[in-house]
């Protein structure tokens, strides 16, 4: 049973982390792009709870004022029951543990211990000085908390367990080194048995071997030549071939891992990264299970603290996924580092932890799940994390309403920057409709991700845009203050902004390339003057007291009824016209539409990478 959580981090002084603050739970996946400083959170980690062998000036954070001459790491350790919620006090063998002089309260009168790590570099021993401390509070008003005070820690480090698990995993590996946590319980695994069984286990061990050497021409062969050597050696030594490990102690030097069909398998060398990763993985779970079955949680206190470097590595999504399920049941607290949408989307809202850099800080924020509806968390988990997870490592988050647009800005994004979308790390989502923004803008908000809409410009939507800004920042905002949204005018949609734009014969081209030349004429031929649906009127039905409806005629007489007809076609044909159009347009060399054009320059500006 978990008794104690580390429920939150600071970081200063760390490779590209300073003043870092991030809350932990029980399990917390770190997502973000490349190089924001996920695998620096898990090394501090280590820096506080495990060895400090890799540190070096290299870790040493470095901005415009020059580089930093130390590293800190806190860690607030509070008490939690079997639910994982936080409660008042420490169990009696925690509270032992750390020690009443190092527990402190905090204002809701809930214990808890500030544990800190302080590491300086020393020029003339060229060396870091290594300071454990306990802090005399968490946080103190006026204070920054790199200068909060505390007293010499007296917490013994063997209470936490740290393991990192980085990238390169290969079951292989472990089978061959002593140190790897196969190795070691490998190594202890004469411990397990009882001592005559060992005995009677070695002995036919021995009758093997020598049956095995007996029957076969090769072996009894090489034993006969090596008895040569015998002379050389004193009178009792003898030279023995062992197909099979002699000693119990030594299986590991011959265990081999197999996969496969009781009829027919294959050794762990003749298994892709993926299988290997992955048995690596399981073999570590193996291994905290053997760990935290040997402790008693009555009278040892006892945490294993586990950091998991891209577990995904070399698995396919339904690996995955399984594998998440595996690494979420493991004892302990769990910070797990990941590109992988898969592994994201199986965690737990509370859980994930988005990194984003910006302005040469890195951030982290997480989800007000207390705060949102049960169903605005279903939307965010079905629409954003299933449907779009690759958002959780986007540099920032294009969102449009419709499909010809969320085709058409990739490429003219393309075309604008010189960059592809990945390139440039843009993720465009089509929201499929205003009123469903809000499960990406909520989290993209709690992540720190800039995000833009490029929207119609019709009442309705407008309206629905102000309601989203409402339930977003919980007050009224004018549309026309908000830097990212981006609204086509006259009441128009993206067809009819590029219609507005000039860009007529663009459109027919794209129309005619993708339906077929003469599409356009035939069309108006066969649809003008016909009824192109209904339309409510302010008129009341005295008889049934309901509007009254009535038949709207397409009219597409002359230049403006043309006009008319292709946005009908463009309207109809929305999910294949996107990327036909917007090539059709950047073959023209026209310049691209203007308010398109403002929506990448004011990106550009925002995150200055591009």
């Amino acid at each position: 049973m978990q008794e104690i959580l580390i429920n939150e981090i600071r970081i200063d002084g760390f490779r590209g982390l300073k003043d870092f603050k991030m809350s932990l739970s029980e399990t917390t996946v770190l997502t973000g792009m490349n190089n924001v400083g996920k695998t620096s959170v898990l090394k501090a980690l280590q820096l506080l709870f495990g060895n400090s062998s890799f540190l070096s000036t290299e870790d040493l954070h470095i901005d415009k004022n020059g580089k930093s001459n130390y590293i800190i790491v806190d860690a607030k350790i509070v008490a939690i029951d079997n639910d994982g919620k936080r409660i008042a006090n420490f169990s009696d063998v925690w509270e032992i543990a750390f020690g009443a002089d190092n527990i402190k309260m905090d204002a809701e009168e809930h214990a808890y211990v500030p544990l800190r790590v302080k590491y300086t570099f020393q020029t003339l021993q060229n060396s870091f000085n290594r300071d454990m401390q306990i802090l005399n509070e968490w946080d103190s008003a006026g204070i920054a908390w790199q200068n909060l005070k505390g007293k010499k820690s007296t917490v013994k480090g063997d209470y936490f367990q740290f393991h990192y698990l980085d990238a390169k995993r290969d079951i292989q590996d472990d089978l061959k080194a002593r140190t790897s946590y196969l190795g070691k319980m490998l190594g202890d695994v004469v411990s397990n048995y009882d001592p005559k069984d060992v005995a009677e286990l070695e002995q036919k061990i021995s009758s093997l071997n020598a049956e095995a050497i007996e029957k076969s021409e090769v072996l009894k062969n090489i034993q006969e030549s090596l008895k040569g050597i015998d002379a050389t050696m004193d009178s009792s030594g003898k030279v023995y071939v062992s197909p099979f490990a002699k000693k119990l102690r030594d299986l590991n030097k011959s265990l081999t891992i197999h996969y496969g069909t009781e009829d027919s398998s294959f050794t762990m060398d003749y298994h892709g990264m993926g299988t290997r990763s992955w048995s690596s993985m399981l073999s570590f779970r193996a291994f905290v299970k053997q760990m935290c079955d040997s402790k008693n949680p009555e009278d040892e206190a006892f945490l294993p603290i586990i950091a998991i470097e891209e577990p995904e590595a070399h698995l396919h999504p339904n690996a995955q996924k399984q594998l998440y399920k595996q690494m979420n049941e493991m004892p302990g607290i769990k910070i797990i580092s990941t590109h992988s949408p898969y592994v994201a989307a199986c965690a737990e809202l509370s859980e994930l932890r988005g990194m984003y850099k910006a302005a040469e800080k890195t951030v982290c924020g997480s989800l007000p799940v207390t705060d949102l509806t049960s169903e605005e968390q279903r939307k965010i988990r079905q629409a954003v994390l299933t449907s779009n997870g690759e958002l959780l490592f986007a540099k920032a988050i294009v969102l449009g309403e419709g499909e010809t647009e969320v085709q058409a800005l990739p490429i003219f994004c393309q075309q604008h920057w010189g960059l592809t979308p990945v390139e440039s790390g843009l993720s465009f989502i089509d929201a499929k409709g205003c009123g469903n923004y809000y499960p990406f803008v909520a989290l993209a908000e709690a992540f720190q991700i800039p995000w833009y809409i490029f929207s119609d410009g019709e009442k309705d939507t407008q309206k629905g845009l102000k309601k989203l800004l409402k339930r977003t920042y919980n007050e009224d905002k004018e549309l026309a203050e908000q830097n990212n949204i981006f609204i086509i005018s006259s009441e128009k949609d993206f067809e009819g902004m590029l219609l507005d734009d000039g860009y007529k014969a663009e459109i027919e081209k794209a129309i005619e390339q993708l339906k077929g030349e003469g599409y356009i004429d035939e069309f108006i031929r066969k649809f003008n003057h016909k009824p192109k649906g209904r339309e409510q009127t302010p008129n009341i039905c005295k008889s049934c007291n309901q509007h009254i409806f009535v038949d709207i005629e397409r009219i597409y007489d002359g230049e403006d009824g043309r006009l008319t007809a292709l946005d009908d076609i463009m309207e109809k044909n929305k999910a294949q016209l996107g990327p036909v159009l917007a090539n059709c347009i950047i073959e023209s060399k026209k310049p691209l539409p203007p308010l398109v054009v403002k929506l990448f320059d004011g990106i550009k500006k925002d995150i200055c990478h591009v």
